[in-house]
Formats: C-alpha cells, sequence, structure tokens
C-alpha cells in the first residue's frame, strides 16, 4: 500500500513544488536558456534568462523566510560590494533622474542584473545540498548551451554565405533592428551571431563559456565522449568563433589565454611533465589542423583583414569620439557628481542622446556612478579573480580565462544585463569555497 502511495502521480508534482528541487530545475532552466537574450525573446527585456532568473530569486527569498537562514558560505564580501552599488545607483538615481523614465529603466536594469543573474544564481549554487552534483551539472548544462550556440553559428554561417540562407529569417527577435542586423563584414560575407543580438556579443559569450566547455570535455573526467568527437566539438567552438569575426575576441582571448598562464605557470610545467607525449601530440595535431585550414579559408589573412579593417572605418573613429566626449564631460562636473555619477543614463539626463554613449562598461559606469561605482566595481572584479586564483585545479586556469576574457571584454561593450559574465563569476566563488573544503 505504501509503494502504492509512493506512485501516485501528485508525488512527482509535489517534488518540483519541494522549493529547494524547485531551485535546483529552475537554475538548469536558466542556464540553457542563458543564450537566448535575442532570439526568442518576447521584449528587448525580457527574455528566457530574465525570467527564470527572476523564478529563481522567487524561490530564494520563499527558502530564506522558510528557514531563516542563508546558506553556509554564501554572504562574502562580494554579496557586500554588490549591496554597496545598489545602494549608489538607487541614490544617483533618486538625487539626478528622478521622474526621468530613461534613468528609470537603467536603475531596473543595474537592480535586475545583480541580483538575478549574480545573487540568485550564487544561492542556487551554495542552497544545493550535494555540491559536486550541482557542480557536475552546471558544468554539462554549460558544455551543453555553448555546443549548441556554436553548431548553430557554425550552420548560420555556412547556411549564409555558401547558400544564401539566412537561419535569422525564421528566428523571431524582439525588435526590426535586431531582426534585420546587417552582420557583414569587409562586404564579403555574414558574421555568425547565434542567439544573440550581434555577432561581437556572441563573441562575448563563447569567450566566456567556452572555456568552461572545454575544461568539461577534456579535463574534468565528468564526459565519456569519444575523443574524435570531443575533437570535432571543439573545432567547431573554434570556427564559431571565427565566424564572429570578432576583432575584440582575436585580440583578447590570446591574451587571456597568456596572462591566466602566467599565474597557473607552475602547474602547466608540471601537467606537461607528467604528459610530455600527449601534449606535444596534442600540440602537433592542432598546429597541423591550423595550417591546414588557414592554407584551405585564409583565416589569418581574414583575421588580420578584420583588424586592419576595424582599425580603419568610421566604427572606430566613432568609438574614439564617444571616449573624447566623455573625458570632456565628466571632468567639467562639479566634485559631488564626479564623486557618485550623474545617475542611470546620465547622458539623457544631461540631454545628450545615445550617439554619445560610451561602448565601454567601465567608461559607462563612471559616466553614471562616478569614482564611487567604479572603484566598488573594481574591488568587486578584484574579488572575484581572487577567489578564482585560490582554485588549484585546471578548473581554475579555465575559469581564469573565461574571466579575463570577460573582463577585457567590457572595454568594448557596456551591455552589463547579459547573464554570462554574472553567471561565470557566481561560479568561479562558488567553486573557490568547495574546493578549498574539498
Amino acid at each position: 500500500m505504501d509503494k502504492i502511495q509512493n506512485n501516485k502521480p501528485t508525488s512527482y508534482l509535489q517534488s518540483i513544488l519541494n522549493i529547494d528541487n524547485a531551485i535546483s530545475l529552475f537554475l538548469s532552466l536558466y542556464i540553457l536558456t542563458i543564450p537566448f537574450v535575442s532570439a526568442f525573446a518576447f521584449t528587448p527585456i525580457i527574455s528566457f534568462p530574465l525570467i527564470f532568473s527572476a523564478i529563481l530569486f522567487v524561490c530564494m527569498v520563499i527558502k530564506i523566510m522558510q528557514s531563516l537562514k542563508l546558506p553556509n558560505g554564501f554572504i562574502g564580501l562580494d554579496i557586500i560590494i554588490i549591496s554597496l552599488i545598489l545602494f549608489l545607483v538607487i541614490f544617483s538615481f533618486l538625487i539626478n533622474g528622478w521622474g526621468n523614465s530613461k534613468s528609470l529603466n537603467h536603475t531596473v536594469a543595474y537592480l535586475s542584473t545583480f541580483l538575478l543573474f549574480y545573487v540568485a544564481v550564487k544561492f542556487a549554487f551554495f542552497n544545493a545540498k550535494n555540491k559536486l552534483d550541482i557542480f557536475k551539472k552546471t558544468l554539462k548544462l554549460v558544455s551543453y548551451t555553448t555546443l549548441i550556440s556554436a553548431l548553430f553559428a557554425n550552420v548560420e554561417f555556412l547556411s549564409s554565405n555558401l547558400l544564401n540562407i539566412n537561419l535569422n529569417d525564421y528566428i523571431p527577435r524582439p525588435t526590426e533592428t535586431e531582426a534585420f542586423y546587417n552582420a557583414t563584414v569587409l562586404a564579403l560575407f555574414y558574421r555568425a551571431r547565434g542567439f544573440a543580438p550581434e555577432s561581437g556579443h556572441f563573441a562575448f559569450m563563447l569567450e566566456l563559456l567556452s572555456p568552461i566547455t572545454i575544461y568539461y570535455l577534456y579535463f574534468s573526467g565528468f564526459c565519456k565522449w569519444p575523443k574524435y568527437v570531443k575533437t570535432l566539438l571543439v573545432m567547431a567552438i573554434v570556427f564559431s568563433i571565427i565566424f564572429t569575426v570578432s576583432t575584440a575576441s582575436f585580440i583578447i582571448i590570446p591574451v587571456a589565454f597568456l596572462i591566466a598562464l602566467l599565474f597557473y605557470l607552475k602547474s602547466f610545467f608540471a601537467y606537461v611533465k607528467r604528459n610530455t607525449a600527449k601534449f606535444l601530440w596534442s600540440t602537433g595535431i592542432l598546429a597541423v589542423v591550423i595550417v591546414l585550414f588557414n592554407y584551405f579559408f585564409s583565416f589569418y589573412t581574414l583575421i588580420l583583414l578584420s583588424i586592419t579593417d576595424k582599425l580603419d572605418s568610421t566604427s572606430f573613429d566613432d568609438r574614439q569620439g564617444r571616449i573624447n566626449f566623455f573625458y570632456e564631460r565628466f571632468f567639467s562636473l562639479d566634485f559631488l557628481h564626479k564623486l557618485i555619477g550623474t545617475g542611470p543614463s546620465g547622458y539623457t539626463l544631461l540631454g545628450f542622446d545615445e550617439t554619445n554613449t560610451i561602448l565601454s562598461l567601465y567608461y559607462s559606469l563612471t559616466f553614471e556612478l562616478g569614482y564611487l561605482g567604479i572603484f566598488l566595481f573594481s574591488t568587486f572584479l578584484f574579488y572575484i579573480l581572487w577567489n578564482t586564483l585560490q582554485i588549484k585545479s585546471k578548473f581554475g586556469f579555465f575559469l581564469m580565462v573565461s574571466l579575463l576574457s570577460g573582463i577585457m571584454h567590457y572595454n568594448f561593450i557596456e551591455n552589463f544585463w547579459y547573464p554570462w559574465f554574472w553567471t561565470v563569476a557566481a561560479l568561479a566563488v562558488f567553486c573557490s569555497k568547495y574546493f578549498q573544503k574539498n
């Protein structure tokens, strides 16, 4: 009789309604949908990752109200810093932007980004009863997400340029601007942009998630797929990055790898010493593959032309003009506005349109939140990197490559409301605390 009772259809529903199971479920759905910040989004703001992270935040609140306590390790300097940043955002909005709808929208963007994409996700990690299981599941889901995006980008690029079939014509986008985005380069071919609004933003996601995927495939010990399958999938990731033709990525990825290598140089040499034959064999094959593909497809020429074209383009001049605008306007402000900024959407509040916004998160943060805001944010980034350095395993190296790539790429975009960087940052802090105990 007990067995029959336990097999009732309602038992499955009850398991879902259990708050811990719900947190695990919506964390999984959130990770699986994080590429879809543009494709299949309902509006320019409301997307699947935002919806699932909002539900995750509600579950977090319910869990805290039920237990009246926080998971061990959840509260750290990062949460304190985020609280100070959000307090500054609200204070600056009240001082500078009260009554302005644009400033209110930016304020909500700051609040939702930090609370939903970082705080709620970090809580879900630390709330898990089995930390190893949540670590494995996260690696797997991030890898699946990355691989699906990369494979789509390969098909998108080849179909657009060889068959003249643009797959994006069949994918709903929230605005006409994103739906009819001109993703051409050098007036020769279409760039891949995956499920993101633009090709460069898609490359930003790949920079953040690809290192974790490579770790999962080759170094985690969790992936049991055949080696040839792993090799093909990694090649698909590499090609998807190339097919975005993102000038920033061509520079950022090698630099991030070299900097991370400096931090883990001792571990790297120890690994090579233990696996000399494997390292030489893999490096040799990789070199041959690169040479062959460069011979047939001229990837080196493509990258070089992309960089030189970018430097000579009106886009580069426009970006430099925006930076000049920042220096002219910001340093002419009074002391108070230099300290706390001009408020969220400060350009609008000062009477300028979006053509003057700076396409760099660091300049934008400084302009909107002042010296205090950029100091707090820099402290947050330092805290994340410091925690990553505490991870002495191979995973720490790949996380460092990922985070350094994201931090450097924020020099070229200001879109802080994408979930990718914050998810990786929350994972880094969680793994730092978990690996130190285990």
